[in-house]
């Protein structure tokens, strides 16, 4: 039996692969997805998460559409967990929270966002 064909090589390249494409996977989802936690005291302005939850974004998210709840930033670099809206323009979004408990400060309506804005998008949430 030839050393390529051996039983024992073969399975030792299949373990090899199958790490290497385990660590890739784990190394793109890392890049790819980020945890964040809600601070637990004070208030959510996005009435769907409560104060100290946990919120799986996803940083390479791109064809936004209106509802989806996003974490933008202002030129100021101050950081907003929003709901998008239809500003207009395309590519451009005004952001704003629907918790009344909780009123929070969003870029004025008349200054939209625009997607370069745009931190992430929420994808999962795993509540308090």
């Amino acid at each position: 039996m030839s050393a390529s064909l051996n039983p024992r090589s073969l399975v030792n390249r299949a373990r090899l692969l199958t790490g290497l494409i385990a660590l890739g996977a784990a190394g793109y989802l890392g890049l790819r997805f980020d945890f964040v936690t809600l601070p637990p005291d004070g208030c959510s302005p996005v009435s769907r998460y409560s104060p100290g939850s946990r919120l799986l974004v996803d940083r390479w998210a791109d064809g936004f559409r209106e509802g989806d709840c996003v974490f933008v930033t202002e030129a100021s670099g101050v950081v907003h967990l929003a709901t998008l809206e239809a500003a207009g323009a395309p590519g451009s979004w005004s952001v704003q929270g629907d918790s009344a408990d909780c009123p929070g400060l969003f870029p004025a309506a008349e200054n939209p966002v625009t997607e370069g804005s745009v931190l992430g998008r929420v994808v999962l949430s795993f509540g308090r």
